[in-house]
């Protein structure tokens, strides 16, 4: 669930709000719903985001007021190709060996009509001991990642 208001202010555009993840019938002793208040701010190419948890991050007991920062650009080349930099960084509260810095780079193509197509190498630094599924698999890997969206 989210909420929030964009605007502008010259020429920073601006965007505040609350995101509340919520996951029903959780069995963890420290509950996963999570509660984020957030803000950003946007001058020429380039933003930076800043979102701060109210409650226990996702599970993890004693997180309240965690964060996530955030910084991204994007840069137009030309016939509807554009370029994406992002680096992220979350700190988990209590729990230092959980935080990790995240990074991608994209290249998307527009190609009107609200099609867009893009090729992402994404990764992060997150612990492989930490990060990992129930069977053990490390989540963290870079990756490429094509992706598709069409706006209507």
């Amino acid at each position: 669930l989210y909420g929030g208001y964009k605007g502008s202010a010259g020429p920073v555009g601006f965007d505040v709000g609350v995101l509340r993840y919520q996951y029903p019938g959780h069995d963890l002793a420290t509950s996963p719903n999570t509660t984020e208040l957030y803000g950003a701010a946007t001058f020429g190419p380039a933003t930076l985001k800043y979102s701060h948890s109210v409650t226990n991050l996702f599970g993890f007991a004693d997180s309240e007021n965690s964060y996530y920062v955030e910084a991204a650009a994007t840069f137009y080349l030309g016939n509807g190709f554009s370029v994406v930099p992002h680096v992220g960084y979350q700190k988990v509260k209590h729990s230092d060996a959980f935080s990790y810095t995240d990074y991608s780079v994209a290249l998307a193509k527009d190609f009107g009509n609200g099609f867009i197509v893009s090729l992402a190498a994404v990764g992060t630094d997150a612990d492989e001991a930490l990060y990992v599924t129930p069977a053990g698999k490390f989540t963290g890997k870079s990756r490429l990642v094509l992706g598709a969206k069409y706006a209507f």
